[in-house]
């Protein structure tokens, strides 16, 4: 699939529309980390080098009404630290009656104040269109989502006027690789408490992967399927079904689904004592965590002998530092691996910013959902505007 690419187009005094994804993670107003607005920085040189003005716009978390801690007003301070010329806009219906001012970012309000933006309004599109002559979408982490400012506002542009940027074009560069010609041997490691989610990127993954690594609290589900004790551990019983004929097809292609040999647990609640047990002997009032030492040694050997590496599994809780270790060392042991490594979904990257190698991971997904809906072959809504007839 070929899609519309950022081009240089006459910029000098024209105004592009890019809509970005700056959903940043914040305390207290401040920026934990600016990963995703480093990420959007070499689509926003480009135009500013063609003398070209912005009209960027982003949303930030799920806002009910207009609260001040969700205003785009809380990065200013980071693009006039990294030396952008920007503007804070509240009212954007103004904008196409001041002066271009070329090199110039005009930052809008966070678009989901205005209700229009997820209930996809014609005319929220029009009169956001009115900002600017050209459209670009760099926001890979919201492909995958219905929001005006994704899938109605590009039509509103001539298909020559509008493309996805360098970030989208980046990410679906990686991901296609991945799905289509990964390097073998391919391993995937996958955790996380949504299995519902992550069943279609099993499905589609199943029958390009040497191995299939299924970690807490994903593997929960399998395991009971299997009849194995998984204690209090979090089962999404309307799903056994489904994993019971996922693992059968594993088997009939020879295709390990590999779970772990011991755990990190806690008793009665998650905030409960702490303990490692072996996944033969798991307590009836224990909660699988994360994984134990055991697991830990046998994975990083899978490492070891893999070419490609594909992890979406984030295990444990930031607010106890001690249960995410396992996660930590299974990202620092890909990084210093030989093999393509690839990171997806925001609390598995959010580890590896915790890790001490983390640089040296090839590829951190800034969208979470839109990757994997991606790697599962889910159509995403917002690539459509940018499909070459």
């Amino acid at each position: 699939m070929i899609h519309q690419k950022l081009s240089s187009w006459h910029m000098l005094n024209k105004r592009i529309f890019v809509r970005a994804d700056l959903n940043v993670p914040t305390s207290q107003g401040n920026i934990i980390n600016d990963f995703r607005l480093q990420s959007i920085m070499p689509t926003l040189d480009f135009i500013i080098e063609h003398k070209g003005s912005i009209v960027l716009a982003t949303h930030l978390g799920r806002p009910k009404n207009k609260a001040p801690e969700l205003s785009t007003k809380i990065l200013l301070p980071w693009f006039e630290k990294h030396g952008y010329n920007v503007r804070f806009i509240e009212d954007f219906t103004k904008i196409s009656s001041e002066k271009i001012i070329p090199k110039e970012i005009l930052l809008l309000e966070n678009l989901r104040f205005f209700p229009e933006e997820k209930n996809g309004d014609p005319l929220f599109a029009k009169q956001l269109a009115h900002t600017a002559e050209y459209y670009v979408n760099d926001a890979f982490g919201v492909l995958h989502e219905y929001d005006c400012s994704v899938t109605l506002l590009p039509y509103e542009f001539p298909e020559k006027k509008r493309s996805i940027g360098f970030l989208v074009e980046k990410e679906l560069s990686v991901l296609t690789q991945l799905k289509e010609h990964p390097q073998q041997p391919f391993i995937a490691i996958l955790g996380g408490g949504k299995i519902k989610d992550k069943i279609p990127l099993i499905k589609n993954l199943l029958y390009k992967v040497e191995s299939l690594i299924i970690c807490p609290a994903l593997c929960f589900s399998f395991l009971a399927a299997r009849k194995q004790a998984v204690g209090k551990s979090l089962v999404d019983n309307t799903m056994i079904p489904t994993c019971k004929k996922i693992m059968l097809q594993a088997e009939n292609s020879n295709i390990p689904c590999i779970f772990p040999v011991d755990y990190q647990v806690a008793y009665n609640s998650v905030d409960g004592p702490l303990d490692i047990v072996d996944a033969q002997e798991f307590p009836d009032t224990a909660i699988g965590i994360s994984i134990g030492p055991k697991t830990i040694n046998s994975i990083i050997q899978e490492i070891s002998n893999a070419e490609t590496i594909f992890f979406n599994c984030a295990m444990g809780f930031s607010e106890r530092p001690e249960t995410r270790e396992s996660t930590i060392a299974i990202i620092n042991a890909m990084a210093q691996s030989s093999a393509i490594t690839i990171i997806a979904g925001g609390d598995s990257v959010d580890s590896a910013f915790h890790a001490k190698y983390y640089s040296q991971i090839h590829h951190l997904s800034t969208g979470g959902g839109a990757a994997l809906a991606y790697l599962s072959d889910t159509v995403l809504p917002g690539l459509n505007p940018f499909e070459e007839k």
